[in-house]
């Protein structure tokens, strides 16, 4: 159980953190209704925490694609990132869809480029930071166990 929680509070620690870089890189340029004052930061955190919780759903699902807590340090990385791409592109198109299109939440600036209409940013966001999660979080337990085998020896 030990080893459950630290691979899913290590791949949400990374989510957050990626996320929490991207958010101000992009919302304070890109989208028409951002601008940097005190009540920019509170809503980056809450991005990039709702980021993180999406990632979550795909680190989640990923587990039970491969019915596998452990299912991102498999030999098949090509599959596994492709499914963290697709999955973050789904999803992105989807929140945007709703954000920008249904609920009028926010808008792109003239300096966003978009394809079909949705930016590609924040298309690209959840599909690059999963990505970078993924393969920190990979790094990481792939080193505690070096570590740990070369304790016991």
């Amino acid at each position: 159980m030990r080893g459950k929680v630290k691979i899913i509070a290590l791949f949400a620690f990374m989510a957050f953190v990626s996320n929490f870089i991207w958010e101000p890189w992009h919302a304070s340029y890109l989208y028409a209704s951002h601008a940097f004052n005190l009540s920019f930061w509170p809503l980056m955190i809450y991005a990039a925490g709702v980021d993180a919780l999406l990632l979550l759903v795909i680190f989640f699902g990923g587990a039970l694609l491969w019915k596998n807590w452990r299912w991102f340090l498999r030999a098949d990385v090509a599959r596994q990132n492709f499914y963290v791409v697709i999955a973050g592109v789904v999803i992105a198109l989807i929140v945007e869809v709703k954000a920008v299109y249904i609920f009028q939440q926010w808008t792109y600036s003239n300096f966003m480029p978009t394809v079909f209409g949705i930016g590609v940013s924040p298309l690209a966001q959840l599909a690059l930071t999963g990505l970078l999660s993924l393969s920190i979080a990979r790094q990481a337990i792939k080193m505690d166990n070096k570590i740990k085998q070369n304790s016991l020896i």
